[in-house]
């Protein structure tokens, strides 16, 4: 059953999303070839950002602030892939920002503390909403510190041409999703160094799918709670509440005007049949646009195309999914206890937007519980962490 606050929430948003179409085809096939044979194999992955390439200096702070009893300190840094694949990032995408949020008295580099990177959630330009109610509750609740990275595409790093949140293209989102991954590397590396331990990466929708990305690359001991979100993200844009945003008809123009597009579609469609022969093999395409869009999103959101995570880490991540999200479609899809046997998977019975307004303490909570289960001994403010969340059957309805 789907929210119906969800759906009315969305209408009362009028911007669309990928108003300018798909994307350079070419970009499409170069980004599709380095996802499968490097951003998506973790031995590869680490290839692109290996550890000797991440200091002390590799960041760069800009700004450092006390109000308070709360320390705020504001970087930068290269994003690796813009190193890596210069032509595919605009130059705004290509500088990674984020404000990290400590105790007033932690000496940086001296000091340990369990650390939360917390990704963005559609919309969220900026640090204030996630300072507010993710960063400073986790701080005085149970002292862990936050690392609010800015998303591509987003804020400091949103491209002149864009208006508000619209992404331009499809393939914005995709190098969104690679950008994160292999800024992230960079941030638990850097963590490292500046004894900010155990790290757990979490976010909420776009951002929880963000930080379950980012979670298969990485080979050290880690943590993960994804909220609202699932094992691909193809469901919310073809079926759930976003789909109404999506210029269809731009698509089809563009789609049926240049061969290259039909190109890569055969080729994603002959790749489905040869790992999924039962269904892709004698399924009747309705819609050939919508099909290349479901494929598109599951070739670069799917966790299934992904590396699993190493196993002492699966038991250390959580998905809390939402009773009636209609956003987030969960019908049809991989079923994250098959994916990732060992995860957590836990319902709150709310709708896609109810459940961020009225689960915020749930999630907290949650954080903390995935940092203990990492490092039984972290030393948190409310410890031990017991849980209030009755575990739940994953299910796919």
């Amino acid at each position: 059953m789907t929210s119906n606050f969800d759906i009315l929430f969305r209408r009362l948003i009028t911007s669309q999303t990928f108003v300018r179409g798909w994307g350079n085809p070419s970009h499409l096939q170069e980004l599709c070839a380095s996802r499968r044979t490097k951003v998506a194999v973790r031995s590869e992955c680490l290839k692109l950002v290996p550890p000797e390439s991440v200091q002390e200096n590799t960041i760069q702070i800009t700004k450092r602030e006390v109000k308070g009893d709360t320390q705020y300190i504001d970087a930068k840094f290269p994003s690796p892939l813009a190193i890596h694949f210069p032509h595919l990032v605009p130059p705004e995408v290509a500088t990674a920002h984020f404000q990290l949020v400590l105790p007033h008295d932690h000496r940086l580099g001296v000091d340990s503390i369990p650390i939360g990177i917390c990704y963005p959630g559609t919309g969220d330009h900026g640090y204030n909403r996630r300072r507010l109610l993710t960063a400073k509750p986790l701080l005085k609740q149970y002292r862990i510190g936050s690392i609010i990275i800015e998303n591509p595409y987003y804020g400091f790093r949103k491209p002149h041409h864009q208006a508000r949140s619209s992404l331009c293209y499809v393939t914005d989102l995709l190098i969104m999703g690679g950008a994160l991954m292999l800024e992230t590397m960079v941030l638990l590396y850097w963590c490292e160094k500046m004894k900010l331990t155990p790290p757990i990466l979490h976010g909420f929708s776009l951002g929880g799918h963000m930080a379950s990305l980012a979670f298969t690359s990485w080979p050290g001991p880690l943590s993960l709670l994804s909220c609202a979100s699932w094992s691909t993200s193809s469901t919310a844009f073809c079926d759930g509440v976003l789909s109404s945003t999506i210029p269809w008809e731009l698509l089809k123009k563009q789609f049926y005007e240049n061969r290259a597009y039909q190109t890569f579609y055969e080729f994603l469609r002959e790749g489905r049949k040869s790992t999924d022969s039962k269904s892709a093999g004698t399924a009747v395409v309705v819609d050939p646009i919508k099909d290349m869009m479901r494929l598109v999103m599951d070739e670069f959101t799917s966790l299934e195309f992904y590396a699993r995570p190493v196993a002492s880490n699966m038991l250390n991540a959580m998905f809390i999914i939402c009773k009636n999200d209609g956003y987030i479609l969960r019908d049809g899809t991989p079923d994250m206890n098959d994916l990732w046997p060992g995860c957590l998977v836990r319902t709150v019975s709310y709708g896609h937007i109810s459940a961020f307004i009225f689960s915020q303490s749930t999630f907290l909570h949650a954080t903390a519980e995935m940092l203990q289960r990492q490092q039984p001994n972290v030393k948190l403010k409310k410890n031990p962490v017991v849980t209030l969340i009755n575990v739940t059957a994953s299910s796919n309805t």
